[in-house]
């Protein structure tokens, strides 16, 4: 049966440890895992680089990636620089808010002292620790690279994979293929890069050495390139490190908290039957150091594998939040000038489609895709029940929840819609469609 399906089986810890020690393994690094090194600190930086110099003879980069790198690379510095300004506004809001004119106002020196002198040497306290504080965020925004200083972490990255790059595209024909290949294996959701049509269609496409790149096709380009290089040379196992957080990569399962529990069926089976690779593997950042450290034994400090782990899932929760952004404004675009009932929406195609992106994804409860659905309809509707109206104005609040400032000033406690709150709707709006 694994020789028929050999695409569902996950190489075991044992085979892992093989592929990581055999000379016949090749290990590949996405585009995100080498942005991520620009939010790491020094040492988690080191602790990567003293794992890839054990393996240096078996390390390479799809071409896409490096071109995408390039392209990100400044805009991943200038956000992780702001980082530290934030944090410096964030020291000042503080230390304005020990404003001693109130304390004048009460005059406490001259009715309780010695609660004056307490209080003083409190506020001393707290400008002594501020004044800490600042050195050392100082300190780590000086480690990090400026967009115009010397970027040492892309010097190491060029010395560690000098000649280790593989080629552009032999031509335009070749990627107006892969587009078209594209566009069918997205349809059918076929892994990789289909998640990536919804945050990236619309992105414009770029040029670059006379060759003409749409955005949403990037993953899939990264993926093409790996199986044309682990074609043309004798390897036995294929490591692909990746930080992307998507299910067209990852086999996704919500098991108290989402869990990677490896490459998609569809990827295995495509690398196996295209190449003579007998083992193929995922491996987030976490998962790169942490079996470097077990088993070829480096110096690698638990703190970088913590670390790594945070960052991966930040973006996870970044991802996330963009997701739903996208996934509204898809609703709202097939809402409109629509004159079918939200039932028939929900049965449509690209609602259908959503509806799966959030179910098997976990991208966005069904119950919030329900109230998106309902906010879209809001122009149509508001006017007709003036309690429905209240009830749409709750759900605004919700739709709302990923825009913090805006949030904070709408909602209390008793604002948020409950269960009984979407029952009315529903019955409202079933009660108007049989009208």
């Amino acid at each position: 049966m694994k020789q028929q399906f050999s695409g569902f089986y996950t190489p075991t810890k044992k085979e892992i440890k093989k592929s990581w020690s055999c000379k016949k393994t090749l290990f590949v690094f996405d585009t995100n895992v080498l942005l991520n090194l620009y939010r790491y600190t020094e040492t988690t930086r080191d602790d990567f680089f003293q794992i890839i110099n054990h393996i240096s003879d078996k390390i390479w980069m799809p071409y896409h990636v490096g071109l995408e790198y390039q392209k990100n690379r400044l805009t991943v510095i200038k956000n992780e620089k702001a980082i530290f300004k934030n944090l410096q506004d964030y020291i000042d809001v503080i230390e304005k808010t020990l404003d001693t004119s109130k304390l004048q106002e009460m005059k406490l020196k001259q009715r309780l002292p010695e609660l004056d002198i307490k209080i003083k040497e409190m506020q001393e306290n707290i400008t002594e620790l501020l004044d800490l504080q600042r050195k050392e965020i100082a300190s780590w925004n000086a480690k990090q690279p400026d967009v115009r200083s010397t970027d040492n972490i892309r010097k190491r990255i060029d010395e560690v994979f000098d000649k280790k790059i593989g080629s552009a595209p032999e031509n335009q024909d070749w990627l107006n293929s892969l587009y078209k290949e594209g566009e069918q294996r997205y349809k059918l959701s076929v892994p990789p890069g289909y998640m990536d049509k919804l945050e990236k269609e619309n992105k414009e496409n770029f040029m670059y050495a006379g060759l003409e790149y749409i955005p949403m096709y990037g993953d899939l380009i990264i993926w093409k390139q790996v199986i044309e290089k682990v074609k043309s040379i004798d390897i036995d196992s294929l490591i692909f490190v990746t930080d992307d957080v998507k299910e067209d990569w990852w086999y996704i399962l919500n098991s108290n908290g989402k869990k990677e529990i490896g490459a998609r069926a569809e990827l295995r089976d495509e690398i196996y039957k295209d190449t003579n690779v007998s083992s193929f593997e995922l491996l987030r950042t976490t998962d790169f150091l942490k079996n470097g450290k077990e088993i070829l034994e480096p110096t690698v400090k638990e703190t970088s594998i913590t670390e790594a782990k945070n960052t991966f899932e930040n973006m996870r929760k970044i991802y996330t939040i963009h997701m739903d952004e996208n996934i509204l404004k898809k609703i709202k675009e097939l809402s409109i000038d629509s004159p079918k009932s939200i039932n028939e929406l929900i049965n449509e195609s690209l609602s259908e489609n959503i509806k799966k992106l959030s179910e098997t994804n976990n991208k966005i409860e069904p119950s919030r895709l329900s109230k998106y659905i309902q906010i879209v309809k809001e122009s149509e509707r508001k006017n007709k029940d003036l309690n429905y109206k209240a009830l749409l104005d709750k759900l605004d609040a919700v739709e709302n929840i990923t825009n913090e400032k805006k949030f904070r000033k709408s909602s209390k406690k008793d604002f948020l819609p409950d269960e009984s709150d979407i029952e009315k709707i529903l019955k409202i709006l079933r009660k108007n469609e049989d009208n």
